[in-house]
């Protein structure tokens, strides 16, 4: 699921383009990545710092050992007091894991607290993520599509319960038999035989997608319509829907304006939300469900149209 979504290099990318510090006035920040899954096992914690606008930057040569690190359940009453607390051990180079068996569950506050930072023991990071509620697919998806028939895949889902807010989606395609051979048309006009790997086309996914965007039936039954144009290649796939929680949500959307989403000049563009404190990077949660069909080549198609 890491891959689905961001990596640590991106983070740091981000961090140095966006805030052009001259080299005299880098500061180094510590850089934190993890991902909550509501009914899976504890997510790995990622830690590293970031580098020097003239450095290239790899997870490795800027991961951060030795610093204690621990996830914290909180109460659903209201008062955060922690009610379950879960040690994280190292397993390689800024990669650490829980200690613990646990299953992550869904809509409730899990704290993240990092103490002792080998180059700074009076530091910490701190952050928070609550779980979005699951959902699943209820709708019979067949076997088989035929590539831009009119018996588009739809997808039924339950409600995610949020009292606060809408549910944000994020959409994925993973393809199960990628080849050049086996690309649709589109993602084969667009495959560079110079600059691209197959690899490189195996996963795609949406940007953020409102739950206002789709029709939601009496029952609370969300339909989503999944489009064509995330499609990659023939054979069979996988479709993964992620209810994301605010961190993610804050981190994508704040990065789309960094990249260009936006029509703000570069003086306005506000700076890429993180909710860490004493670092950056997210530390976030979110729900998932996957269906699987096959997506077969259709005998003839006018690439006219």
């Amino acid at each position: 699921m890491r891959s689905l979504l961001i990596t640590l290099t991106l983070f740091s990318i981000i961090f140095i383009s966006c805030d052009l510090y001259p080299q005299d006035d880098y500061k180094e920040y510590y850089v934190v990545e993890s991902y909550l899954i509501a009914q899976d096992p504890l997510a790995p914690i990622y830690l590293s710092t970031t580098a020097p606008a003239t450095s290239a930057y790899s997870f490795e040569d800027y991961a951060v050992s030795g610093a204690n690190v621990r996830v914290h359940l909180l109460s659903d009453d209201g008062d955060s007091n922690i009610v379950q607390t879960f040690a994280y051990q190292l397993d390689s180079a800024g990669v650490y894991s829980s200690a613990f068996q646990h299953t992550v569950l869904p809509s409730r506050t899990y704290q993240l607290q990092i103490t002792d930072l080998p180059n700074d023991p009076t530091a910490s990071i701190i952050g928070y993520t609550t779980v979005p509620d699951t959902f699943s697919n209820v709708s019979e998806v067949p076997d088989t599509v035929i590539y831009q028939s009119e018996n588009q895949i739809e997808i039924d889902i339950t409600p995610s319960l949020n009292t606060q807010r809408q549910s944000y989606f994020i959409f994925t395609t993973i393809a199960l038999n990628p080849s050049k051979e086996n690309f649709t048309p589109l993602y084969s006009d667009f495959f560079d035989d110079q600059e691209d790997e197959v690899g490189d086309f195996v996963k795609t996914s949406s940007g953020i997608v409102n739950e206002a965007n789709f029709e939601t039936k009496p029952n609370g039954i969300v339909t989503l319509k999944y489009p064509w144009l995330a499609v990659a290649f023939y054979g069979d796939n996988q479709i993964v829907a992620n209810i994301i929680d605010d961190n993610i949500y804050d981190f994508l959307r704040s990065q789309s304006v960094q990249l260009g989403g936006s029509t703000l000049s570069p003086g306005e563009i506000p700076n890429v939300l993180y909710r860490l404190d004493g670092g950056i990077g997210v530390f976030g949660s979110l729900a998932a469900d996957t269906i699987q069909t096959y997506i077969e080549r259709p005998s003839s198609i006018d690439f006219n149209q």
